[in-house]
């Protein structure tokens, strides 16, 4: 889960193709190589990872996990095999060839590589919520609460919540209030996903050895939900990573610019 997306406006590209496989909806913007696909996080949908994919060169490819957005529905609850099959799929179906993952996205791809380390020539993991080990801190205290939020459908609990992750001098502008109020409507209209046992999107850091491809790590500081630490041993145990930290709420809200050019830089080079 990450909450809400950031204040800078997004910029409108073609939706060029809308389709679904396996029971995952995916949507294609843009054109042209390269092919890069992106996943959301938990709690998530295609809205959430739009900041950071429509600004950027090449096509990009957005899908909805099952049990999200208009994508087939988990009974049972979802597990990291479930989401990397999702993000497997829609990847081959599309030929893409780079991916990005955020939050519980990442995770889904860290499963995927598990099985296939060199399926992609670049990688991008924003704000990674979980590595090797399950949480046991304050994140897991806040999505109990957001997931009892969410099914209530108590958007002004869901808007106070989200309110609590952003910078707090951000808190009182219009633009906060807006996204944060039409953030709050879409999870109260939703089933909660939960997971379907405790898990992890890897057995341990030295299962990533073989995953070669030049991977950005996109983290920032004093985030609840996102630590720096997991972000930190994620680029120290890909070969072929580059961290990079930045100020408090900076992935989606104070430094949104610098976030979508580091991505740019990093996807789209040769």
């Amino acid at each position: 889960m990450t909450g809400v997306t950031g204040m800078t406006a997004v910029p409108t590209a073609p939706k060029t193709r809308h389709g679904r496989v396996g029971g995952v909806e995916f949507f294609v913007y843009g054109e042209g190589d390269p092919v890069t696909i992106f996943a959301h996080g938990l709690a998530g949908s295609v809205s959430e990872i739009k900041p950071l994919a429509l600004p950027l060169s090449g096509t990009r490819v957005l899908f909805n996990f099952q049990g999200h957005g208009d994508s087939d529905p988990l009974d049972g609850g979802w597990d990291y095999d479930v989401l990397a099959a999702n993000f497997r799929s829609v990847a081959d179906h599309v030929g893409a060839t780079r991916a990005c993952g955020l939050s519980l996205g990442s995770g889904a791809l860290l499963r995927l590589l598990l099985g296939d380390p060199h399926r992609f020539d670049r990688l991008a993991f924003v704000m990674p919520a979980a590595l090797d080990q399950p949480r046991n801190d304050g994140a897991t205290t806040r999505l109990r609460e957001l997931g009892a939020a969410i099914e209530s459908g108590d958007r002004d609990q869901l808007t106070q919540i989200l309110m609590n992750e952003i910078p707090a001098n951000l808190r009182d502008s219009r633009a906060a209030r807006i996204l944060l109020a039409r953030r709050a409507a879409e999870l109260a209209e939703m089933t909660p996903p939960a997971p379907s046992r405790v898990d992890v999107p890897i057995p341990n850091v030295a299962a990533l050895r073989d995953v070669k491809a030049p991977a950005l790590v996109l983290a920032q500081r004093d985030d609840r939900l996102h630590s720096t630490a997991i972000a930190t041993a994620l680029a120290q145990a890909l070969p072929c990573a580059t961290l990079r930290v930045l100020d408090p709420g900076g992935v989606f809200w104070t430094h949104s610019d610098q976030t979508r050019m580091l991505l740019d830089k990093h996807l789209i080079a040769d």
